[in-house]
C-alpha cells in the first residue's frame, strides 16, 4: 500500500501565474509503515469491526504492526462471536482474550446465534465484565439490540439469571423478549439475564457463571407434539455444576414420567445454596438426592404429588413399604419425595430453618425419619396433605432412652395446616396441646404461632379446646 505525494516544482525567474494554480507534480512513494502509531491504531480497529478476527491478521504482519496492536485497547473492543463459523471452544478463547486486551475500555458485543442453545455458551466469558458492555446486538434465531452504556450493571447488581426451556416452534412470535431487564421495572438497580434455549448447556462449554438466584422453568408443550428428549433431571445437574456462587435456585417443571432409575447423576456441590423451590417435576428424587448443599435453610416443595405410578426401580434403604400403610392419594410421588428428602440430609446433614409442602407428601416413615432429622426447623408448613394422626402425634414430647424427655424438631416455632383432610381434630388436640404444654413450662423454644386452616376434621369444638393451651397462638388462616 501507497500513498502519493505532490512534489514543488523548480519555478523559472518567469512563469505563467495560471500554471500555479495546478502546479505539475510527479508521485512520491510512501510505506504504510512510515504512519505514525496513532494513524495506525485508527485503521486497525476500523478493520476490526469489518473482520472479527482482525486483530489476530494484524498482529502476525510484522513485529511493530504486534507491539501496536497488543497494546492499543481501542483494536480489541469489538468482539463479535457467531455460531456458525467457530468452534465454541475457540470463540471462549476469542472472548477472554479480547476482553483482556481491551481493558481498560468498553467494548461492543455482537452475537449470531442460529441456534438459541448457543446464546449462553457464547456469551458467558464475557459476563464477569459485564460492567464494561458499552453495547450489546443479537442476531439469528431472534434479534436484539441493547445499549448497555444506560444500565447500572455490574457484579453487584446483576445477580439473577432465569432460564425458559421450550422448543422454538413454541415460542409466540409477539412475545417480547429482552436478554438484559431490571429486576422490577421501577427499580432499575437490579438487573436480570433472560435466556430462552431449546437445551440447556453442559457445563464444559460454560465459563463458572456467578450468578446467586437461578430461575429454570420449563414451558408446557401440547401433549403428543414433543418427542425429543429435554430438561432431563441429567442435563439441570449437569448446568448446575457451572453455578457454584448459587445461593437460591428455583426449578418448574413440565412433569414428564421417565424412568431415570438407572441413569447416574453427577453429585452436585452448591456450598452457599440457602433456598431450594422445586415445583411442578417428576424427578424431585432425582435432585434432592444428588444435590450437596451444606448451607440449605429453605426447602420449598410444591406440586410434586401425582395420582400415578412413576417409573424407576429403586432398593435404597427405606424404600420398603410403609409400615403405617396410611392412606395416600399419591403413594408413588409420597415414597419419591420422601426417599430424596432422606438423601439429601444423610449427604449433608443441611440446616433447615423451613419446610414448605404445597400439594408435596411423604410416608408416615418419612415424616419420622424428617422430623428425627431436622434439628433446626422452626417453620412447618403443609397444604393439601394426606398426612395421618399417625404424623401429628409425632409432635408430641417423647421418652428418651436415658429416661429424658424430648422433642422431635426442638426448634419448631410455626405450624401451618392448610386443607389437609385426613386429620382427626383430636389428634390435634392432644398432639399440640401436649407439645405446647411441655415446652411452655420446660424450655425456651415453643410454637410462636399455629394455623389450622380447611382441616374437616378439626371442628370448632377442638378449636376450642386447644385455644385453652395455644391461646391467642392458634389461628384459622
Amino acid at each position: 500500500m501507497s500513498f502519493l505525494r505532490p512534489e514543488m516544482p523548480t519555478l523559472p525567474v518567469e512563469y505563467d501565474k495560471a500554471s500555479d494554480i495546478n502546479p505539475p507534480s510527479t508521485p512520491l512513494v510512501t510505506s504504510i509503515n512510515s504512519l505514525p502509531a496513532e494513524l495506525l491504531i485508527e485503521i486497525f480497529a476500523f478493520y476490526s469491526v469489518v473482520e472479527p478476527l482482525g486483530p489476530i491478521a494484524l498482529r502476525s504482519v510484522s513485529g511493530r504492526w504486534r507491539d501496536i496492536t497488543d497494546t492499543s485497547p481501542l483494536v480489541w473492543r469489538h468482539i463479535s462471536l457467531d455460531d456458525e463459523k467457530r468452534s465454541l471452544s475457540i470463540q471462549r478463547h476469542q472472548a477472554e482474550l479480547w476482553t483482556k486486551l481491551s481493558y481498560p475500555l468498553t467494548f461492543d458485543v455482537t452475537v449470531n446465534a442460529t441456534n438459541p442453545d448457543s446464546v449462553l455458551p457464547l456469551i458467558s466469558p464475557l459476563l464477569p465484565s459485564i460492567e464494561r458492555w458499552r453495547s450489546f446486538s443479537l442476531t439469528g434465531q431472534r434479534d436484539e439490540e441493547l445499549d448497555m452504556a444506560e444500565m447500572s450493571l455490574n457484579l453487584l447488581t446483576f445477580n439473577t439469571l432465569n432460564i425458559s426451556i421450550r422448543e422454538t416452534e413454541y415460542w409466540e412470535e409477539d412475545d417480547t423478549k429482552t436478554t438484559f431487564v431490571p429486576t422490577y421495572p421501577t427499580w432499575p438497580f437490579a438487573y436480570v439475564m433472560n435466556i430462552w434455549t431449546r437445551n440447556l448447556p453442559s457445563h464444559q462449554v460454560l465459563v463458572p457463571l456467578r450468578f446467586t438466584c437461578i430461575s429454570i422453568t420449563v414451558g408446557s408443550i401440547p401433549e403428543g407434539s414433543f418427542e425429543t428428549d429435554f430438561a432431563q433431571p441429567k442435563s439441570i445437574m449437569d448446568f448446575l455444576q457451572a453455578c457454584p456462587e448459587l445461593e437460591s435456585f428455583y426449578f418448574a417443571g413440565w412433569p414428564r414420567n421417565e424412568d431415570v432409575s438407572k441413569q447416574v447423576f453427577p453429585t452436585v456441590s452448591l456450598p452457599k445454596l440457602r433456598t431450594l423451590h422445586l415445583r411442578s417435576t417428576c424427578s424431585a428424587r432425582a435432585y434432592l438426592s444428588n444435590l450437596d448443599v451444606p448451607q440449605l435453610q429453605n426447602l420449598y416443595l410444591a406440586h410434586l404429588n401425582v395420582d400415578f405410578e412413576l417409573k424407576g426401580e429403586y432398593n435404597e434403604s427405606g424404600d420398603s413399604d410403609d409400615e403405617a400403610r396410611d392412606y395416600s392419594q399419591s403413594p408413588s410421588s409420597d415414597r419419591a419425595t420422601g426417599m430424596g428428602l432422606r438423601k439429601l440430609i444423610q449427604r449433608c446433614k443441611p440446616p433447615i430453618r423451613a419446610l414448605e409442602m404445597d400439594f408435596s407428601d411423604m410416608r408416615t416413615k418419612d415424616f419420622r425419619y424428617i422430623f428425627d432429622n431436622l434439628p433446626d426447623l422452626e417453620e412447618f408448613r403443609i397444604v393439601a396433605s394426606d398426612m395421618s394422626d399417625k404424623v401429628v402425634r409425632l409432635l408430641k414430647p417423647i421418652l428418651l432412652e436415658d429416661g429424658s424427655i424430648g422433642l422431635r424438631m426442638p426448634r419448631l416455632r410455626q405450624l401451618k395446616l392448610y386443607n389437609c383432610q385426613r386429620l382427626n381434630g383430636s389428634a390435634l388436640v392432644t398432639g399440640l396441646g401436649s407439645r405446647v404444654a411441655y415446652t411452655d413450662k420446660n424450655r425456651g423454644d415453643t410454637l410462636a404461632e399455629v394455623v389450622i386452616a380447611g382441616c374437616e376434621g378439626f371442628t370448632d369444638t377442638h378449636r376450642a379446646m386447644l385455644e385453652r393451651t395455644l391461646r391467642n397462638r392458634l389461628h384459622g388462616d
